[in-house]
């Protein structure tokens, strides 16, 4: 799902941020990608979880965010003001305004009383199966991180993930009026956080690592259009004779040697592309017939044999793209190894270098990548193919683990993603090297002179 031009957000801005900082971003839509930089402390990444968690229903960690006001500003000018209202010390509201009504939306965060919490927390933990183990009255322990949370953590960090053991989203609870329910359920926000490499949310044993399960992902969608394509394949094939019929009855169609000779060529070209990117296989060194003083009727039945294979072909288009953008950018910046795609293994990597007992270049294992290879690769197989078109995708320290030669081509890779995938890209970093020399992207947080 994605969103309407007028539905974009164009300003962020927070006001007394830890009771101190006011802050003002304004994204840079038009290019795409705005860069937020500051000191530590400032508040950069609190920015992006309070994003992310206002847009993804996720409210529990606005209880305890020291803050005077947040307020989004869309493209069409219409903005809201958030803030917390104080009934007491135990009971808040979170309100929202809109700057065309005089109406408010209250959302009581008062029913996360430390019951609901504990409640909530041992549900979560029954869906982790034993993920989450009890490490006395009111902590939990996750057993292979190590890391410890309360009740409310338990909620913040895993809430979104198990909404439905739990009433997880407090804005839709609240049975919010039209005016934001329709610009809400259309703002798409994904956070990329800086641990990208474990993924311990989802395996029922250990952590597995996310660039094993991302392969796993690509293997299932390969399978997916390689299913969709036999399938309309079966089709066309099926209803050939009689296509073929009813264009022969209707006349010829005039068509010209150098006009199928052409057409001939670019299927050839579509096929290789897609074998090179492991969603079809072909012959190889076949030979590409010509057609040369042919007759009528053998044109037609080839002309509509390639608009039957061109639609076949159609399937793969999304998919070959984006498969295409991850191998050039992975391929450009690893060293020593070449990264393929196909649908039995996903990724895989073979050395350029060195050669197995077969004189075949030999297989490299995901789990041998390092550090800063595992983080690249994850961070721009999520950008282009775990977005919706026209999302707000923030990222948080993209710089972690990445030789400074990769920081430098990072904002010109998100740049062709955001071609591909019309996103606008929100990112909180420390790093020049990221920057490169796009300070035109740059929107810097200020302290407190």
């Amino acid at each position: 799902m994605g969103w309407d031009d007028e539905m974009k957000l164009k300003e962020i801005s927070v006001a007394k941020l830890f009771g101190i900082f006011d802050h003002e971003i304004k994204l840079k839509n038009e290019r795409g990608i705005t860069i937020i930089i500051g000191e530590n402390g400032l508040g950069k990444t609190i920015i992006l979880e309070m994003v992310e968690s206002f847009f993804n229903g996720n409210i529990f960690r606005f209880k305890n965010i020291d803050f005077k006001e947040l307020m989004f500003k869309f493209d069409d000018d219409t903005s809201w003001t958030i803030y917390k209202q104080y009934e007491n010390e135990k009971e808040i509201s979170l309100v929202v305004s809109q700057s065309n009504l005089d109406e408010l939306f209250i959302m009581r965060l008062d029913d996360l009383t430390p019951e609901r919490h504990k409640r909530d927390a041992m549900q979560i933990a029954r869906a982790k199966n034993g993920y989450l183990r009890r490490a006395g009255p009111t902590h939990w322990e996750h057993r292979h991180s190590g890391e410890l949370y309360n009740h409310r953590e338990v909620i913040e960090k895993y809430g979104a993930d198990y909404s439905t053991y739990i009433s997880q989203d407090l804005i839709k609870e609240s049975h919010p009026p039209e005016w934001f329910l329709e610009r809400y359920e259309n703002l798409n926000v994904t956070l990329i956080e800086t641990q990208r490499v474990l993924d311990f949310d989802y395996s029922d044993r250990a952590p597995i690592e996310t660039v094993k399960k991302n392969s796993k992902e690509l293997t299932d969608l390969i399978k997916q259009k390689l299913t969709e394509s036999t399938e309309l394949s079966s089709k066309l094939d099926r209803t050939y004779p009689n296509r073929l019929l009813d264009k022969l009855k209707n006349g010829r169609h005039n068509i010209s040697e150098d006009d199928l000779n052409n057409k001939l060529k670019a299927l050839e070209d579509k096929r290789n592309l897609l074998d090179e990117v492991g969603l079809v296989e072909t012959e190889k060194n076949s030979d590409l017939f010509s057609i040369e003083n042919t007759e009528e009727v053998v044109k037609d039945v080839l002309m509509l044999y390639v608009e039957d294979s061109f639609e076949k072909l159609s399937i793969f288009d999304e998919v070959a793209g984006k498969i295409r953008l991850l191998l050039n950018i992975i391929n450009e910046r690893f060293k020593h190894k070449t990264l393929y795609a196909n649908k039995d293994d996903g990724f895989l990597f073979k050395s350029s270098v060195i050669s197995d007992e077969n004189n075949k270049y030999k297989l490299i294992p995901l789990e041998q990548l390092s550090s800063g290879e595992k983080n690249e690769l994850i961070l721009f197989y999520k950008l282009i193919f775990n977005s919706y078109p026209n999302s707000l995708i923030l990222i948080d320290e993209p710089e972690i683990s990445l030789h400074i030669s990769w920081q430098n081509k990072f904002i010109s890779d998100l740049k062709e993603i955001h071609k591909l995938n019309k996103l606008d890209i929100l990112i909180a970093t420390h790093s020049p090297d990221i920057i490169s020399n796009n300070w035109d992207l740059r929107v810097e947080l200020k302290g407190v002179e």
